[in-house]
């Protein structure tokens, strides 16, 4: 473990990661009610659920950030994990974001694209269990964090050509041009947390790399 012997701190992010996992397992639950019900009290309920969620995580964020300024870590570790805590604050929030936004706004995907941002969806929630993964390698075998990293950096660039795919079919589809704009933000903003995934990825493996030297 990078941080040495801080077992305190150690437990407190397997509690914190394990928070993370939750809030994205919700996500993914949402997302299904979504396209099995509908935008209706289902959902609401399941978008609520996964803002518990995010707002338990964020407390216990907090909580190893009070932590780590009472212990006497090295500041450079200190910085690394802070860092990185605050990666997965800003992933966790985009993910509610989508669900909230969709549920306020109550946009409506069109028939012939649903496979599509079923498949977009899938792909983003992939790229956040890569990224944890990537995580569990820093923080128990950081020599093999890179190999890790590379498969989130994929998983990114597969949704960057399957948003493109979308925006290109709905450009060209006969629906009025709000709904367009509702589709494209709608897009970019799921394909947001493998954007996000990949920027979190990339930064396990400078510190991953830091600890080998």
């Amino acid at each position: 473990m990078f941080w040495r012997k801080e077992k305190k701190v150690e437990e407190m992010l397997d509690n914190y990661f394990g928070e993370c996992d939750r809030c994205f397992e919700l996500v993914e639950k949402a997302f299904d009610t979504l396209m099995e019900s509908g935008n209706g009290p289902a959902f609401e309920a399941a978008v609520d659920r996964t803002h518990e969620s995010e707002s338990a995580a964020d407390d216990l964020r907090r909580e190893i950030e009070l932590t780590m300024y009472s212990r006497a870590l090295l500041p450079e570790s200190r910085g690394d994990l802070l860092g990185l805590l605050e990666n997965f604050d800003i992933l966790l929030t985009a993910a509610e974001s989508v669900l909230y936004d969709l549920h306020c706004q109550k946009t409506v995907i069109p028939e012939y694209l649903l496979p599509g941002f079923k498949r977009l969806i899938e792909m983003n929630l992939q790229a956040y269990h890569l990224l944890r993964k990537a995580v569990d390698a820093l923080l128990h075998n950081p020599r093999v964090t890179l190999h890790a990293v590379k498969e989130v950096d994929a998983k990114e660039s597969e949704s960057d050509r399957l948003e493109r795919e979308i925006l290109k079919r709905s450009y060209s589809a006969d629906i009025e041009g709000y709904h367009k704009r509702e589709l494209k933000e709608l897009v970019r903003q799921i394909g947001r947390i493998s954007d996000l995934a990949e920027h979190t990825a990339d930064r396990i493996g400078i510190i991953a790399l830091k600890r080998q030297i």
